[in-house]
């Protein structure tokens, strides 16, 4: 998301001393009713297609080998691939042009904030879409089509490309990898603040209502339906205009209102960010992953979480990271980014938010990966593709969801404000437990301080002779570039495979101990 210029918001608190106090978190004698199901899809990625090929390799045929191997990493956690939505800015600058063969962008010039821009005008070429057929077999993909343009006939001329990709004539070529949604246009709420022919009269009733318009034109030349492949509807920004632009109020405007389209579609979408970069100040270490902001921030949703449900939608991130505009410097590169995701992602959980896409672009500060060389995102890595440190949330997240494809969760009730916990169940019995303590432990000018802290955990009604280990996200401070491992190996590898041999530390006597800025996973056995 890059924000126009007229808006902004940095939502946060003071940096909060560490607490090193030992606490207890009672270990729930049953499931609680409350637990959400998890997804294995619930950790996916949000792509910003000016640059896709990157991503997913040039050419028909040839994968990204990086992209694959780091996708095959959090694949083999759940089984399956992680959910790709292709589309965000970009889908709304994008136009068919056939004559290419895979597309043609236009870039403006970049900036000392904004190194690598985005395109200002995309031509859609014959194999845009069938790159996707590079993703890891099994790939579910979410693509995005123009609205803003205002241009009918070419977003249903895209419609018919999506189609033929992945229903039609090269149905074979995509045909391990799944077209599970599909959007019409990006965050509509900012159209009239664009300057883009949107006057203040363009609400969500108008959006509603061409929504439907051309939703009903693609239906003649895609095949949707509930079991198969269903619009996504919405991508609100909601950065500003929430009170006006949101899941209830676009319900109550009709847009649901024609009963075909609504059968074909499965959800609503809304974005969700921390704040801006280039807004406001620059967040302090442990801000951005600060306990009481993250539940703060994503409170603003549950309302739009039950409209959402009330209507027999369920309710997803379409997108979502950590501050706008491409990810602030020394903060959302760094391992605070990973700490905040993890505890970011199962707080939504949580709360019934069955999916969300952590947005990308080739570049990005905030990316938990870069797919090429060339990418300046402050890790000093310009000449090879590599991860970045949120990738570590995924690894974890993912973990703690496990191959059961019927897990739920809940968060624990704790008594210590930066020490987050959630328990895993799988058949009403507690798999796992994630702890993650949320204090900073910051490096200034290259000086730590004399000592870490950490707090002793002790999970009430453990029972003697239990079976149960422990995996640790460590890192070497909160604001570290690199340097992190999950579970004893390292991510941070020339090829995305990791090395180093999988630690699991016994569980003894029901306590756990946890240093400030570091995640654990518990696993009950």
């Amino acid at each position: 998301m890059r924000l126009p210029l007229t808006q902004g918001l940095l939502v946060g608190r003071a940096t909060q001393s560490p607490v090193s106090t030992n606490t207890s978190i009672t270990l729930p004698a049953s499931q609680p009713a409350w637990a959400e199901p998890l997804s294995p899809n619930l950790a996916g990625f949000s792509i910003e297609m000016d640059r896709w090929p990157l991503w997913s390799g040039a050419e028909v045929g040839q994968p990204n080998s990086f992209t694959n191997q780091v996708l095959q990493n959090l694949a083999d956690r759940t089984g399956v691939p992680p959910f790709f939505r292709v589309g965000a800015d970009s889908e709304d600058r994008a136009h068919l042009d056939l004559s290419y063969q895979v597309m043609n962008a236009t870039f403006p010039a970049p900036t000392a904030d904004v190194p690598i821009p985005e395109a200002s005008v995309i031509s859609i070429g014959r194999d845009f879409y069938a790159l996707s057929a590079n993703l890891l077999s099994g790939t579910p993909f979410m693509w995005g089509i123009n609205l803003k343009l205002g241009n009918l006939t070419d977003t249903v001329a895209q419609a018919s490309l999506v189609a033929d990709t992945f229903q039609g004539s090269r149905k074979d070529v995509t045909k391990n990898v799944k077209l599970v949604n599909l959007e019409i246009g990006n965050e509509p709420d900012f159209y009239s603040i664009q300057g883009t022919g949107y006057s203040s009269s363009w609400t969500p009733q108008n959006y509603s209502d061409t929504w439907r318009e051309y939703a009903s034109a693609v239906n003649k030349v895609i095949k949707l339906d509930n079991g198969g492949t269903t619009y996504s509807a919405g991508a609100f920004a909601t950065f500003s205009s929430g009170l006006e632009w949101n899941t209830g109020v676009t319900l109550e405007a009709g847009i649901m209102a024609d009963s075909d389209t609504r059968s074909k579609t499965s959800h609503f979408a809304e974005h969700q960010y921390s704040g801006a970069f280039g807004y406001g100040p620059t967040a302090l270490p442990g801000q951005l992953m600060d306990k009481g902001t993250i539940r703060g921030n994503l409170s603003t949703k549950w309302a739009d979480v039950k409209a959402a449900r009330s209507t027999g939608l369920s309710f997803i991130l379409g997108e979502t990271n950590s501050y706008a505009n491409h990810g602030m410097p020394g903060t959302s590169n760094t391992a605070e980014a990973a700490i905040w995701a993890t505890d970011y992602i199962l707080q939504a959980a949580s709360m019934g938010i069955e999916r969300l896409h952590f947005h990308h672009g080739f570049g990005y500060r905030y990316n938990l990966f870069q797919p090429a060389a060339g990418a300046d995102d402050g890790l000093n890595l310009t000449s090879r593709a590599h991860i970045l440190p949120s990738y570590h949330s995924f690894l974890i997240v993912n973990e703690a969801i496990g191959t059961s494809g019927k897990a739920s969760v809940a968060e624990l009730g704790t008594t210590n404000s930066s020490l987050s916990a959630y328990g895993i169940w799988e058949n009403g019995n507690l798999a796992r437990m994630v702890l993650i303590n949320s204090a900073p432990y910051v490096s200034v000018n290259g000086t730590l301080p004399a000592a870490r802290n950490s707090f002793s955990v002790n999970l009430a009604n453990w029972k003697d002779g239990s079976n149960a280990t422990v995996k640790r996200l460590a890192v070497p401070y909160t604001n570290a570039f690199t340097g992190l491992t999950w579970a004893n190996q390292t991510f941070e590898t020339e090829s995305g495979k990791p090395e180093g041999t999988v630690y699991e530390e016994p569980l003894h006597n029901g306590v756990v101990s946890i240093d400030a800025s570091s995640v654990a996973l518990i696993c009950f056995k």
